[in-house]
Order: C-alpha cells, then sequence, then structure tokens
C-alpha cells in the first residue's frame, strides 16, 4: 500500500455524504462470519493482533476486518496521522491471510452496519470485536451518545435493537472485568439478547496492554520492544511518533 494510495482513499471518504467504510487491503478469504474490530490503532499493539487471532479461532470467524477510525467515539483528534496508522496496520497485519484493512468515516458501531453490507455485497455477518469498556459505552445506560449517532433512534433501546439484531458481539476481558461483569451488564439491559454478546477469555497480560502505554514509553524514553512487532516499533522509531519533538 503507498502513500499515494491512502490519500486517495482518505480524500474519496472525505466526499461521501453518508457513513462509509473504504477498504485499503482486501483479503482473498471470504464467508459469512465476519469479525469488524474498529480501533484508532494509535499505534496497532501486539495485544490487537492477539485479539484477533484469539477471536477469530474461538468464533470460527471467517475473515477480520480491521478499521482505523477518523475519530473515536471520545476522541476528534490523534497525535499520529491517519496514514501512519495505517501504515502501522499494515506492517503488523498485512501479511495475514484472513485480514483486511480498512478506513471507516465513523465511530459508532450502529452506523458501520449498512457500510459494511455495501462493503460486502455477497453478504455477512458481523462480529464486533470489543474490549469491557467499549461494551459499556455500546450500551450507553446515559444516553451520552445517541445525539452523535448518524442513523435517527427514538431512544438508545432502539439503537441497540437495531445494532444486535444486525450483528453479534465479541467482548473480550479487560483491565479486571471479566465474565461476570459482563453477564451482570447483560442482565441490567434485557433489551440485549444473550445469545448476541459473546465472552472473549483474554489473557490478563495481554489485556493490560495498551497503545497509550507505547506511546507514554516512547515519551518517556523507554523500550517498546513486544508491546508492538518489531516492524511497528521500527516505523515509529523511524518517523520520530509520539515522542513529542
Amino acid at each position: 500500500m503507498s502513500q499515494h494510495r491512502f490519500d486517495d482513499e482518505l480524500l474519496q471518504l472525505s466526499r461521501v455524504p453518508r457513513p462509509e467504510i473504504r477498504l485499503v487491503k482486501q483479503t482473498e478469504v471470504h464467508g459469512r462470519r465476519l469479525g469488524v474490530f474498529a480501533s484508532s490503532f494509535n499505534p496497532i499493539t501486539t495485544a490487537h493482533v492477539a485479539l484477533i487471532d484469539k477471536a477469530a479461532t474461538a468464533f470460527s470467524l471467517d475473515h477480520v476486518l480491521a478499521l482505523a477510525g477518523v475519530s473515536n467515539a471520545d476522541k476528534q483528534a490523534y497525535d499520529c496521522p491517519l496514514d501512519f496508522r495505517l501504515e502501522m496496520l499494515d506492517l503488523a497485519l498485512g501479511p495475514a491471510p484472513n485480514v483486511s484493512i480498512g478506513i471507516s468515516s465513523v465511530a459508532f458501531f450502529v452506523d458501520m452496519i449498512d457500510p459494511i453490507a455495501r462493503t460486502f455485497p455477497s453478504g455477512v455477518s458481523p462480529y464486533f470485536i470489543v474490549g469491557f469498556d467499549t461494551f459499556t459505552r455500546i450500551l450507553d445506560f446515559e444516553s451520552l451518545y445517541l445525539a452523535r449517532y448518524d442513523r435517527a433512534f427514538s431512544d438508545r433501546c432502539a439503537a441497540l435493537d437495531y445494532l444486535l439484531t444486525a450483528s453479534h458481539l465479541i467482548v473480550a476481558a479487560r483491565a479486571g472485568k471479566g465474565k461476570e461483569e459482563i453477564s451482570e451488564l447483560v442482565a441490567r439491559e434485557p433489551r440485549v439478547p444473550s445469545d448476541r454478546v459473546l465472552f472473549l477469555d483474554f489473557p490478563p497480560d495481554l489485556a493490560e496492554r495498551s497503545a497509550t502505554e507505547v506511546r507514554q514509553r516512547v515519551r518517556a524514553g523507554l523500550e517498546i520492544t513486544g508491546l508492538v512487532s518489531p516492524a511497528v516499533e521500527d516505523f515509529i522509531r523511524a518517523h520520530g511518533l509520539y515522542s513529542g519533538s
């Protein structure tokens, strides 16, 4: 993938009037069970890669779409350009035969349903791969995000109905929050079908790794070996990313 191609894709994405997904790398592996991992990937870590692998294995996903967002639910700007985040995604995931890489113009899963259907017209069943913290944002008990969805819903329950009718959620343990805490949240929200929320047991050492830690360590001049792949580490060093200079 070239810098010029990224520029073209980003320019096209900025012009679309509706939520859109653009693929910058498409796997030749197909099937109905599509894992969707949408994240900032700022940068992509070894935990991200492990999460994709474990989710694909545990739930027999045919292929996975790694989506870098223009923005996310709680952040509108990043300290690393999207084209660099895409380059790092390609370095970490490009060799994987079952992983596609794309860009999403929207941050919320309810707004990704239609773009996914247009991107895979032969038909797929999306399985969104999320951590515990993202799962709580999806439930949105206080309706903090309702007004920000591109698609209009009467209330947050209507948004949940729409999302969980069209997709499944694979929820990974994170920050000490595991199956018990996830089950409690599902029980708290009766509009969530229990068979649509799937728990992924994720090792605590991996669950604690984060892109935030990588950025902090780079700024502090500390090693990041093992937190990102060697190719991503070389890219970060070569471009002076996250150094604060």
